[in-house]
Formats: structure tokens, sequence, C-alpha cells
């Protein structure tokens, strides 16, 4: 294999030929959420794009597999067994008795909901959150996924990877974004590398503003820490407030995580 095709095969960005039907099975369990816990066949069907046979088809073989379960009112729920996979992946990212207390603390300090992003190849995806009863809800959850093109920690992440590769990115997206907003993005990466941070309004959330800057170990950015909130409460002189306890909490997990061996 070319060191071109090897690059494509690491960055996992190709469709793999053959696997439809896997895929499909996937997308069926990638559905349930924490907003969508419980789905009925009907649902499941429209959202993948699949007839009602064949979403029972998908669900027969989570079952099986002990990936999903039959909920009292008919719809189908996430299994217990989905507990052991969601323990392997705390697993691979094992800091969360650093980083845990630095977002509740956040949270706290700023009255609005703090949050640590990662990259999980085209997608960021929140691995932690502390988050006010009285504040707004957000898109992000844990285990939530999201593009990388939208958001002040999505941005952040994007940015660490340069532009060369974010212009791939881009072409990869389908449906691709409109040329406008990806040009946009692709002019903020030299800033948001520059200055340390990025900031955001309405982007992922309507009326939601949102900072977050890198936790970088050795040279490499590892995750992205981001506080957001009502845009409408969050004046100038608050923002910078909020900007700086997010630059000195990214700042301050960077040193602890400096010591871990990831």
């Amino acid at each position: 294999m070319s060191e071109e095709g090897q690059h494509k095969v690491k960055e996992g960005r190709e469709r793999t030929p053959g696997v439809d039907s896997a895929r499909r099975a996937l997308k069926v369990l990638l559905l349930f959420t924490g907003k969508s816990a419980e789905l009925s066949v009907e649902e499941i069907a429209r959202s993948v794009g699949i007839s009602t046979p064949s979403a029972y088809r998908f669900l027969s073989l989570l079952r099986e597999m002990d990936l999903v379960e039959e909920a009292d009112r008919g719809g189908y729920v996430l299994a217990p067994r989905l507990l052991l996979l969601a323990r392997s992946a705390e697993q691979a990212f094992p800091v969360s008795k650093v980083v845990r207390p630095l977002v509740e603390r956040l949270s706290r300090s700023t009255g609005e909901a703090a949050l640590v992003i990662r990259r999980v190849g085209d997608f960021a995806a929140c691995v932690e959150m502390s988050q006010p009863e009285h504040t707004v809800r957000l898109s992000f959850e844990p285990g939530h996924v999201m593009s990388l093109h939208r958001g002040a920690g999505p941005k952040v992440l994007l940015a660490a990877m340069g532009e060369a590769w974010a212009r791939r990115y881009f072409d990869r997206l389908r449906p691709p974004p409109p040329a406008t907003e990806r040009d946009t993005v692709l002019s903020e990466i030299p800033a948001i590398t520059a200055q340390g941070w990025s900031r955001s309004a309405g982007e992922v959330d309507e009326g939601v503003w949102a900072v977050a800057a890198p936790i970088t170990v050795a040279g490499r950015v590892l995750a992205t820490v981001s506080v957001a909130g009502p845009q409408f409460r969050i004046d100038e002189e608050r923002g910078a407030d909020i900007m700086r306890q997010v630059m000195e909490g990214a700042a301050e997990l960077s040193d602890s995580l400096s010591t871990w061996d990831l």
C-alpha cells in the first residue's frame, strides 16, 4: 500500500466496502443517546432510512448480541452490556479524577456549563461535563459527538490538526458545508493556533456563547476545556473573565496531565 493510501486508512475516512449491512446496524445503535434513550421501530427506520422490516432485523441482531433490549412500552433501549463498553472508553481516557474536579470548579465559578471535549476521528466528543441546573441545555453531553467546524471547543481541536488536515476534513464531509462556511473556518485556524483559544456564538446551539482553550501534553493537543452559556447574559466583561478562567484551567490541566503516560 502506498504512503498516501496508508495515511487515508489511518485517518479512517474512506468508506469500507462490502459492509453496508453492518454499517446500518451500527447506525441503529448510535441513534440511542441521552435525549433519545428509547426509540420505536418506526423512529429507527425513519432515522436510518431503511424499511420497518429491516429495522426489526437489525434490532434482532443487536438483541442477540445483548446490545439493545425491548422496553416495557414496546420501544427499544440500550442493554446493560453497553456499560462495559463505556468503562472501556473511560479507560482509554484515564484522567477523569484530574479532569472532573476542574470541570466542576469551572462550572461553579462561572455559573455556566463547563466541559472537556476530545477529537475522535472527524468528530468532537464530550468526555466530561458539569452543568448548573439553571443554565440552558446544550447539544453537547457526555458521549455525544458533533462536527469539528462548529463551536469553540471543536474548532480548537480542528485548528490543532493544522490547515492541511482541516482542508482534507472539509473535503471528506458529506454533505459538504457551504463554501463560505468552509472558508471562514479555515481563515480562523491561524488565529486560533496563535492566540490559544477560540470563541463562538450560536454555532452549535442558538443563542449560546462559548469559549475554549486546548489541553496540551508533550506538544500535542489532547482535548479542550470549554465553558458555554446563554449569550444574553455574557457581556464583554463577563466573557473576558470566563475566558481567563478557561485558559487558566486548560493550563492547569496541561501541567497536571504532563506527568501521565498518555
